[in-house]
């Protein structure tokens, strides 16, 4: 569904994203060269911030997950090129209105990318890392990178508590090297003798770096 509101040129980029047509496997195939490549690009350097309006209400009236999907990449990086913090937190809240499991794992995935400042509702995001499906979950985890309310912290340091999954521990180690405090170090030390070398590996680098935005020797 087209709303009456949108700009034509973001009707025509979102068609140029999703499009396959010269996507031609054979030998001498170069993607950087295709219609929706050059596309992708584009919508990354979008930087206006009287756009979101028009991509809130055109997401909130497609049908189409795969136009959805591409509103959702223009619209992170336009929040991301503005730090616009309406589009941001508009994004996590549709979270929970998605239901194919890749394009919750990509819109969480732009959602990594925001600057999440204290207020932020970080609830979808909290709830997606308890999610039974790895994709989501492990997206979740990295998507709680940027923030700044406590509560993300507190998330990723019950995961370490809890969680056996070594991929749930490595992200969550990677996350905490982003946004972690000195509260989080003694859960991490915990991974710093994990049979798994990406674990240990996490663990580790995420004291050195928490220590040293800390100022801790």
């Amino acid at each position: 569904m087209r709303t009456k509101t949108m700009d034509n040129y973001l009707l025509d980029l979102i068609d140029r994203m999703n499009d396959t047509s010269d996507q031609i496997m054979e030998p001498g195939f170069e993607s950087s060269k295709t219609i929706s490549w050059k596309a992708l690009r584009e919508a990354e350097k979008l930087g206006d911030v009287n756009l979101v309006s028009q991509m809130i209400d055109f997401i909130d009236n497609e049908k189409n997950k795969k136009r959805r999907d591409k509103a959702y990449f223009i619209l992170g990086h336009i929040a991301k090129n503005t730090d616009d913090t309406e589009a941001m937190q508009y994004l996590i809240h549709r979270i929970d209105k998605e239901k194919d499991k890749y394009i919750i794992s990509s819109l969480l995935n732009r959602i990594a990318e925001l600057n999440k400042p204290v207020g932020t509702d970080l609830k979808p995001i909290i709830n997606a890392t308890k999610n039974g499906n790895w994709l989501i979950r492990h997206s979740a985890i990295h998507a709680l990178k940027n923030s700044q309310e406590e509560i993300a912290e507190k998330t990723l340091i019950k995961i370490l508590d809890n969680s056996d999954d070594p991929k749930d521990l490595t992200y969550s180690n990677s996350t905490l090297n982003r946004i972690g405090t000195a509260n989080a170090i003694p859960y991490i030390e915990k991974h710093l003798s994990s049979r798994k070398r990406d674990v240990k590996h996490s663990a580790k680098f995420a004291i050195e770096e928490i220590k040293k935005r800390n100022g801790i020797n």
